[in-house]
Protein backbone atom coordinates (compact mmCIF):
# COMPACT_ATOMS: atom_id res chain seq x y z
CA UNK A 1 0.00 0.00 0.00
CA UNK A 2 2.90 2.35 0.64
CA UNK A 3 4.16 1.85 -2.84
CA UNK A 4 0.79 2.72 -4.31
CA UNK A 5 0.19 5.79 -2.18
CA UNK A 6 3.50 7.45 -2.97
CA UNK A 7 3.13 7.56 -6.77
CA UNK A 8 -0.46 8.68 -6.41
CA UNK A 9 0.61 11.67 -4.28
CA UNK A 10 3.31 12.57 -6.73
CA UNK A 11 0.90 12.63 -9.65
CA UNK A 12 -1.50 14.79 -7.78
CA UNK A 13 1.21 17.30 -6.95
CA UNK A 14 2.29 17.39 -10.58
CA UNK A 15 -1.26 18.02 -11.72
CA UNK A 16 -1.62 20.88 -9.22
CA UNK A 17 1.63 22.48 -10.43
CA UNK A 18 0.57 22.27 -14.08
CA UNK A 19 -2.82 23.75 -13.34
CA UNK A 20 -1.19 26.62 -11.52
CA UNK A 21 1.25 27.28 -14.38
CA UNK A 22 -1.61 27.30 -16.87
CA UNK A 23 -3.56 29.68 -14.73
CA UNK A 24 -0.69 32.26 -14.60
CA UNK A 25 -0.74 34.85 -17.53
CA UNK A 26 2.45 35.88 -19.29
CA UNK A 27 3.99 38.90 -17.44
CA UNK A 28 6.41 40.63 -19.74
CA UNK A 29 4.44 40.30 -22.94
CA UNK A 30 1.20 41.75 -21.59
CA UNK A 31 2.33 45.37 -21.80
CA UNK A 32 4.02 45.18 -25.19
CA UNK A 33 1.17 43.60 -27.16
CA UNK A 34 -1.40 45.59 -29.06
CA UNK A 35 -4.69 46.60 -27.43
CA UNK A 36 -6.52 43.74 -29.16
CA UNK A 37 -4.25 41.14 -27.61
CA UNK A 38 -4.55 42.71 -24.19
CA UNK A 39 -8.34 42.43 -24.39
CA UNK A 40 -8.15 38.69 -25.25
CA UNK A 41 -5.77 38.12 -22.35
CA UNK A 42 -8.09 39.87 -19.97
CA UNK A 43 -10.97 37.62 -21.03
CA UNK A 44 -8.82 34.53 -20.58
CA UNK A 45 -7.82 35.65 -17.12
CA UNK A 46 -11.42 36.23 -16.14
CA UNK A 47 -12.37 32.69 -17.24
CA UNK A 48 -9.46 31.17 -15.39
CA UNK A 49 -10.41 33.05 -12.28
CA UNK A 50 -14.03 31.94 -12.61
CA UNK A 51 -13.10 28.23 -12.67
CA UNK A 52 -12.31 27.09 -9.14
CA UNK A 53 -9.18 25.09 -8.74
CA UNK A 54 -9.78 21.45 -7.76
CA UNK A 55 -8.77 20.90 -4.18
CA UNK A 56 -6.00 18.44 -3.58
CA UNK A 57 -7.37 15.09 -2.61
CA UNK A 58 -6.09 13.89 0.68
CA UNK A 59 -4.91 10.27 0.69
CA UNK A 60 -6.99 7.77 2.44
CA UNK A 61 -5.86 6.84 5.84
CA UNK A 62 -4.54 3.28 6.13
CA UNK A 63 -5.37 1.17 9.03
CA UNK A 64 -1.81 0.14 9.28
CA UNK A 65 0.47 2.40 11.02
CA UNK A 66 -0.18 5.65 9.56
CA UNK A 67 2.30 6.60 6.95
CA UNK A 68 3.91 10.00 7.15
CA UNK A 69 1.62 12.51 5.68
CA UNK A 70 3.03 14.32 2.75
CA UNK A 71 2.78 18.00 3.45
CA UNK A 72 0.76 19.56 0.73
CA UNK A 73 2.61 22.25 -1.20
CA UNK A 74 1.17 25.69 -0.86
CA UNK A 75 -0.03 26.98 -4.16
CA UNK A 76 2.10 29.75 -5.56
CA UNK A 77 0.22 32.96 -5.42
CA UNK A 78 0.19 34.76 -8.68
CA UNK A 79 1.35 38.34 -8.27
CA UNK A 80 -1.45 40.81 -8.41
CA UNK A 81 -1.41 42.52 -11.73
CA UNK A 82 -1.84 46.24 -11.73
CA UNK A 83 -4.91 47.30 -13.63
CA UNK A 84 -3.87 48.52 -17.02
CA UNK A 85 -4.33 52.18 -17.57
CA UNK A 86 -6.93 53.04 -20.07
CA UNK A 87 -5.36 54.74 -23.01
CA UNK A 88 -6.20 58.44 -23.00
CA UNK A 89 -8.28 59.53 -25.94
CA UNK A 90 -6.17 60.89 -28.68
CA UNK A 91 -6.20 64.69 -28.87
CA UNK A 92 -7.69 66.19 -31.94
CA UNK A 93 -4.99 67.52 -34.19
CA UNK A 94 -4.54 71.29 -33.80
CA UNK A 95 -5.69 73.26 -36.80
CA UNK A 96 -2.86 74.13 -39.06
CA UNK A 97 -1.83 77.75 -38.76
CA UNK A 98 -2.19 79.82 -41.86
CA UNK A 99 1.20 80.55 -43.33
CA UNK A 100 2.43 84.02 -42.44
CA UNK A 101 2.48 86.40 -45.39
CA UNK A 102 5.88 86.72 -46.87
CA UNK A 103 7.60 89.98 -46.02
CA UNK A 104 8.26 92.26 -48.91
CA UNK A 105 11.94 92.31 -49.69
CA UNK A 106 13.66 95.38 -48.22
CA UNK A 107 14.72 97.93 -50.84
CA UNK A 108 18.30 97.65 -51.72
CA UNK A 109 20.44 100.41 -50.38
CA UNK A 110 22.16 102.28 -53.08
CA UNK A 111 25.87 102.24 -52.38
CA UNK A 112 27.27 105.71 -51.48
CA UNK A 113 29.10 107.44 -54.28
CA UNK A 114 32.80 106.88 -54.13
CA UNK A 115 34.60 109.61 -52.23
CA UNK A 116 36.65 111.93 -54.30
CA UNK A 117 40.30 111.43 -53.61
CA UNK A 118 41.50 114.04 -51.17
CA UNK A 119 43.98 116.41 -52.61
CA UNK A 120 47.33 115.75 -51.18
CA UNK A 121 48.77 118.69 -49.35
CA UNK A 122 51.88 119.96 -50.99
CA UNK A 123 54.90 119.49 -48.82
CA UNK A 124 55.65 122.49 -46.67
CA UNK A 125 58.41 124.54 -48.20
CA UNK A 126 61.61 124.34 -46.38
CA UNK A 127 62.37 127.38 -44.29
CA UNK A 128 65.03 129.42 -45.88
CA UNK A 129 67.34 131.08 -43.47
CA UNK A 130 66.80 134.83 -43.75
CA UNK A 131 70.06 136.67 -43.60
CA UNK A 132 70.29 139.26 -40.90
CA UNK A 133 69.69 142.77 -42.17
CA UNK A 134 71.97 145.62 -41.27
CA UNK A 135 70.88 147.87 -38.44
CA UNK A 136 70.57 150.89 -40.70
CA UNK A 137 68.03 149.09 -42.87
CA UNK A 138 65.97 148.03 -39.86
CA UNK A 139 65.95 151.57 -38.52
CA UNK A 140 64.92 152.90 -41.91
CA UNK A 141 61.96 150.50 -41.99
CA UNK A 142 60.92 151.51 -38.50
CA UNK A 143 61.05 155.17 -39.46
CA UNK A 144 58.99 154.41 -42.55
CA UNK A 145 56.31 152.65 -40.51
CA UNK A 146 56.22 155.45 -37.95
CA UNK A 147 56.04 158.08 -40.66
CA UNK A 148 53.14 156.36 -42.39
CA UNK A 149 50.73 156.97 -39.50
CA UNK A 150 48.57 159.97 -38.69
CA UNK A 151 49.88 162.01 -35.76
CA UNK A 152 48.24 164.28 -33.25
CA UNK A 153 50.53 166.81 -31.58
CA UNK A 154 50.09 168.86 -28.42
CA UNK A 155 52.54 171.60 -27.48
CA UNK A 156 53.24 174.48 -25.14
CA UNK A 157 54.77 177.57 -26.72
CA UNK A 158 56.90 180.14 -24.88
CA UNK A 159 57.18 183.29 -27.01
CA UNK A 160 58.43 186.87 -27.04
CA UNK A 161 56.93 189.46 -29.34
CA UNK A 162 57.99 192.84 -30.75
CA UNK A 163 55.02 194.50 -32.44
CA UNK A 164 53.63 197.89 -33.31
CA UNK A 165 50.19 199.26 -33.76
CA UNK A 166 49.91 201.65 -36.68
CA UNK A 167 46.84 203.90 -36.58
CA UNK A 168 45.50 207.34 -37.49
CA UNK A 169 42.25 209.19 -37.38
CA UNK A 170 41.29 212.19 -39.54
CA UNK A 171 38.35 214.60 -39.60
CA UNK A 172 38.35 216.77 -42.71
CA UNK A 173 41.87 218.18 -42.86
CA UNK A 174 42.96 217.41 -39.30
CA UNK A 175 44.88 214.17 -38.65
CA UNK A 176 45.84 212.44 -35.43
CA UNK A 177 48.49 209.74 -35.15
CA UNK A 178 47.49 206.93 -32.82
CA UNK A 179 50.42 204.57 -33.44
CA UNK A 180 52.51 202.94 -30.73
CA UNK A 181 54.96 200.08 -30.26
CA UNK A 182 54.41 197.36 -27.77
CA UNK A 183 55.30 193.88 -26.65
CA UNK A 184 52.87 191.18 -25.70
CA UNK A 185 51.58 191.22 -22.16
CA UNK A 186 51.53 187.40 -22.15
CA UNK A 187 54.29 184.92 -23.03
CA UNK A 188 52.48 181.56 -23.13
CA UNK A 189 50.25 179.89 -25.71
CA UNK A 190 48.98 176.39 -26.44
CA UNK A 191 49.19 174.59 -29.78
CA UNK A 192 47.34 171.61 -31.23
CA UNK A 193 48.31 170.03 -34.56
CA UNK A 194 47.40 167.15 -36.87
CA UNK A 195 49.69 165.81 -39.60
CA UNK A 196 49.81 163.04 -42.20
CA UNK A 197 52.52 161.83 -44.61
CA UNK A 198 53.02 164.10 -47.61
CA UNK A 199 52.24 162.67 -51.07
CA UNK A 200 55.87 163.33 -52.07
CA UNK A 201 58.71 161.89 -49.97
CA UNK A 202 56.19 160.49 -47.51
CA UNK A 203 58.84 158.79 -45.40
CA UNK A 204 60.30 162.17 -44.37
CA UNK A 205 57.81 164.91 -45.26
CA UNK A 206 54.52 165.60 -43.53
CA UNK A 207 51.70 168.08 -44.02
CA UNK A 208 48.81 169.07 -41.78
CA UNK A 209 47.22 171.87 -39.85
CA UNK A 210 46.99 173.34 -36.41
CA UNK A 211 45.64 175.99 -34.11
CA UNK A 212 47.23 178.22 -31.52
CA UNK A 213 45.42 179.81 -28.59
CA UNK A 214 46.78 183.01 -26.98
CA UNK A 215 43.92 183.89 -24.70
CA UNK A 216 43.63 187.57 -23.75
CA UNK A 217 46.03 189.36 -26.02
CA UNK A 218 47.24 192.82 -24.99
CA UNK A 219 50.03 195.37 -25.34
CA UNK A 220 52.53 196.05 -22.60
CA UNK A 221 55.25 198.69 -22.39
CA UNK A 222 54.94 202.46 -22.72
CA UNK A 223 51.23 202.05 -23.42
CA UNK A 224 48.98 199.33 -22.16
CA UNK A 225 46.12 198.32 -24.37
CA UNK A 226 43.95 195.23 -24.36
CA UNK A 227 42.86 193.88 -27.75
CA UNK A 228 40.78 190.81 -26.84
CA UNK A 229 40.97 187.08 -27.47
CA UNK A 230 43.50 186.09 -30.11
CA UNK A 231 43.50 182.73 -31.90
CA UNK A 232 45.33 181.46 -34.98
CA UNK A 233 44.68 178.67 -37.47
CA UNK A 234 47.36 177.59 -39.94
CA UNK A 235 48.58 174.98 -42.39
CA UNK A 236 51.97 173.45 -41.81
CA UNK A 237 54.56 171.41 -43.61
CA UNK A 238 57.76 169.83 -42.31
CA UNK A 239 60.66 167.75 -43.45
CA UNK A 240 62.72 165.42 -41.26
CA UNK A 241 66.34 164.32 -41.65
CA UNK A 242 67.48 161.33 -39.53
CA UNK A 243 70.71 162.14 -37.69
CA UNK A 244 70.89 159.36 -35.04
CA UNK A 245 69.07 156.33 -33.76
CA UNK A 246 65.40 157.36 -33.37
CA UNK A 247 66.38 161.00 -33.75
CA UNK A 248 65.74 163.43 -36.58
CA UNK A 249 66.07 167.14 -37.30
CA UNK A 250 62.92 168.94 -38.43
CA UNK A 251 62.49 171.94 -40.73
CA UNK A 252 59.05 173.39 -41.25
CA UNK A 253 56.92 176.31 -42.26
CA UNK A 254 53.41 177.54 -41.61
CA UNK A 255 50.91 180.02 -42.96
CA UNK A 256 47.43 180.88 -41.87
CA UNK A 257 45.01 183.40 -40.48
CA UNK A 258 44.60 185.24 -37.17
CA UNK A 259 41.26 185.88 -35.53
CA UNK A 260 40.76 188.54 -32.86
CA UNK A 261 37.55 188.78 -30.86
CA UNK A 262 37.27 192.38 -29.60
CA UNK A 263 37.51 192.86 -25.88
CA UNK A 264 38.67 195.17 -23.12
CA UNK A 265 40.09 198.50 -24.46
CA UNK A 266 39.51 197.70 -28.09
CA UNK A 267 35.84 196.95 -27.49
CA UNK A 268 35.44 200.24 -25.62
CA UNK A 269 36.88 202.11 -28.61
CA UNK A 270 34.34 200.49 -30.91
CA UNK A 271 31.47 201.53 -28.62
CA UNK A 272 32.75 205.16 -28.48
CA UNK A 273 32.80 205.40 -32.27
CA UNK A 274 29.32 203.93 -32.53
CA UNK A 275 28.04 206.60 -30.12
CA UNK A 276 29.52 209.31 -32.39
CA UNK A 277 27.65 207.86 -35.33
CA UNK A 278 30.55 206.03 -36.99
CA UNK A 279 29.46 202.87 -38.73
CA UNK A 280 31.80 200.34 -37.14
CA UNK A 281 30.78 196.86 -36.00
CA UNK A 282 31.86 194.84 -33.01
CA UNK A 283 32.80 191.74 -35.03
CA UNK A 284 35.95 189.56 -34.99
CA UNK A 285 38.96 191.05 -36.78
CA UNK A 286 41.10 188.94 -39.04
CA UNK A 287 44.72 188.96 -40.11
CA UNK A 288 47.40 186.71 -41.54
CA UNK A 289 50.52 184.94 -40.31
CA UNK A 290 53.55 183.23 -41.80
CA UNK A 291 56.50 181.62 -40.11
CA UNK A 292 59.37 179.11 -40.17
CA UNK A 293 60.52 176.57 -37.61
CA UNK A 294 63.42 174.22 -36.93
CA UNK A 295 63.71 171.58 -34.28
CA UNK A 296 64.41 167.99 -33.33
CA UNK A 297 62.17 165.01 -32.76
CA UNK A 298 62.87 161.73 -30.95
CA UNK A 299 60.81 158.55 -31.17
CA UNK A 300 60.29 157.24 -27.65
CA UNK A 301 58.10 154.29 -28.71
CA UNK A 302 56.14 153.20 -31.70
CA UNK A 303 53.30 155.57 -30.84
CA UNK A 304 54.91 158.39 -28.83
CA UNK A 305 57.36 161.03 -30.10
CA UNK A 306 58.82 164.04 -28.33
CA UNK A 307 59.82 167.21 -30.13
CA UNK A 308 61.21 170.68 -29.51
CA UNK A 309 61.08 173.58 -32.01
CA UNK A 310 62.29 177.12 -32.42
CA UNK A 311 60.03 179.31 -34.51
CA UNK A 312 59.84 182.79 -35.95
CA UNK A 313 56.53 184.20 -37.16
CA UNK A 314 55.17 187.40 -38.67
CA UNK A 315 51.66 188.50 -37.70
CA UNK A 316 49.39 191.23 -38.99
CA UNK A 317 45.90 192.17 -37.73
CA UNK A 318 43.40 194.58 -39.33
CA UNK A 319 41.47 196.42 -36.60
CA UNK A 320 39.87 199.51 -38.22
CA UNK A 321 39.53 200.63 -41.78
CA UNK A 322 36.65 203.04 -42.26
CA UNK A 323 36.07 206.29 -44.18
CA UNK A 324 32.68 208.03 -44.26
CA UNK A 325 30.89 211.41 -44.00
CA UNK A 326 29.20 212.23 -40.74
CA UNK A 327 27.07 215.42 -40.59
CA UNK A 328 29.08 216.98 -43.43
CA UNK A 329 32.41 215.96 -41.95
CA UNK A 330 34.78 213.54 -43.64
CA UNK A 331 35.79 210.94 -41.11
CA UNK A 332 38.39 208.21 -41.57
CA UNK A 333 40.10 205.81 -39.15
CA UNK A 334 42.55 202.96 -39.70
CA UNK A 335 44.25 200.66 -37.20
CA UNK A 336 46.46 197.61 -37.75
CA UNK A 337 49.12 195.66 -35.91
CA UNK A 338 52.25 194.07 -37.23
CA UNK A 339 54.78 192.10 -35.24
CA UNK A 340 57.49 189.48 -35.07
CA UNK A 341 56.99 186.66 -32.66
CA UNK A 342 59.79 184.28 -31.62
CA UNK A 343 58.88 181.12 -29.81
CA UNK A 344 60.17 177.88 -28.31
CA UNK A 345 57.77 174.97 -28.38
CA UNK A 346 57.88 171.73 -26.39
CA UNK A 347 55.45 169.11 -27.55
CA UNK A 348 54.53 165.46 -27.85
CA UNK A 349 53.08 163.60 -30.81
CA UNK A 350 50.88 160.52 -30.72
CA UNK A 351 50.98 158.21 -33.72
CA UNK A 352 47.52 156.74 -34.40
Amino acid sequence: MRTLLAPRIRWKALLVTLSLLCALPPRAEAQTKTPAKTQTKKKAKKKSKAQPQPPAQQPEKAQAPEPQKAQPQEPVKAPAQEPEKVAAPEKAPAPEKAPAPEKAPAPRKTPPPPKAPTAQKPPAPEKVAVPERPLSQVQAEERARAASRMRVGVGLDLFRERSSMTGQQSINASRRDESFKYKSATFLSAALSLSIPAPIAEERARIGGGVRLFGNYGADGDRRFGFGLLNQAFLLGEYGLPVADKMEVMFGGRAGVSLLIPGRDFDQEIERLQVQGVGVLSVPRVGWLAGLSAGARRRMSEHILLRADLSGQLDKLYLFSTSESIEGLDFSKSWSTFGLRLGFTLGVEFAL
